[in-house]
């Protein structure tokens, strides 16, 4: 007969619920690492509704933001998800840059945004527009915001035939600009299914890439102070010297893109960095930007893509927003 040996019986339960853990975290670590996979290929449109301050007389007015598609050849799901954006109901539209994931990306990126171009429009563009994103261990993001070499001075991707393409939909191109223009708006008319089209007067301010150092702050154009005019600055990376800039300019919204929303979240925890000075708790969505005494609604999108050598999501779909800009009467 078996003898009883408890230190014997203590090892080998020890022995047994070790191998359990360890059989269960590599379970779970296949399983997170298959789901950052699936998850990439989740986008999804996100809506907000930004009320405007009072006094301000102009119709609502409806942003489609499209950020960081970082399109590169097997991102054709991006590609339909980004033409499909053409059937919602919005009245203009916002790119936030970091267009190309390769310069092999360069026919998705114009048969993506070609049914958005029959809207009026305004873009700037991220270090992924001029720059072709290079080789790294994509852990690497985790370790501090990226660097760019200084030896790249001549950027290999064709930015320049991306900026025409959109100028050409008539497009406000923002690198370093800012600019009033008049968009047409519907207005739904409440007594019946038609709607109205309208006029809405937009400022736009806008800076180059500041994650390359690229952003130079325009002056602000005649009228951008006045009582009909929606304001709203744009850039591709949120560092806080332009966020300031565009609070002390009192802008109505301010639109970002660059973080990914962390990429990689934890659940009930957030994002675990955001590629740039930009605290983390504001790695993605609708927010206030405090500033010298003033605010501004700042919404920094989660964006569509990922670098091709750095393919993961978790916690953090792709996406694209809807922000309706809109009175107190409407809120």
């Amino acid at each position: 007969a078996r003898k009883y040996c408890p230190r014997a019986w203590r090892n080998m339960s020890a022995r047994k619920l070790l191998s359990s853990t360890a059989a269960f975290a590599t379970a779970a670590g296949v399983g997170v690492a298959a789901w950052t996979q699936i998850e990439r290929r989740m986008p999804t449109l996100r809506r907000y509704a930004v009320e405007l301050p009072e006094g301000l007389e102009t119709p609502a007015l409806r942003i489609l933001q499209i950020a960081d598609p970082h399109l590169y050849p097997g991102q054709d799901f991006l590609v339909d998800f980004i033409r499909g954006l053409a059937d919602e109901d919005f009245d203009f539209v916002v790119a936030t840059g970091d267009n190309f994931g390769s310069i092999a990306g360069a026919d998705m990126v114009r048969r993506a945004f070609e049914p958005l171009t029959d809207r009026p429009g305004a873009f700037v563009f991220g270090s992924n527009d001029y720059y072709s994103p290079r080789k790294k261990r994509w852990s690497t993001y985790l370790t501090g915001p990226s660097k760019h070499s200084k030896k790249r001075n001549v950027p290999d991707l064709p930015w320049e035939d991306l900026a025409s393409f959109f100028e050409a939909a008539g497009w406000v191109n923002l690198t370093n600009q800012a600019e009033i223009i008049d968009v047409p708006v519907k207005t739904p008319i409440f007594e019946g299914d038609a709607n109205r089209t309208d006029l809405a007067r937009i400022g736009l301010i806008g800076v180059d890439d500041p994650h390359i150092k690229r952003d130079r702050i325009p002056e602000l154009p005649d009228g951008w102070y006045a009582a009909d005019t929606i304001r709203l600055g744009i850039t591709h990376a949120p560092y806080q010297r332009v966020l300031n800039e565009y609070t002390s300019d009192e802008a109505h919204l301010i639109l970002a893109g660059h973080t990914h929303g962390g990429q990689l979240c934890v659940p009930g925890y957030g994002a675990l960095v955001t590629n740039c000075d930009l605290p983390r708790e504001l790695a993605s969505g609708l927010a206030t930007w405090s500033f010298a005494g003033k605010e501004s609604p700042l919404h920094v999108s989660a964006g569509l893509g990922t670098s091709r050598y750095a393919p993961v999501r978790f916690a953090c779909r792709p996406e694209a927003s809807i922000i309706e800009m809109r009175s107190a009467a409407r809120a």
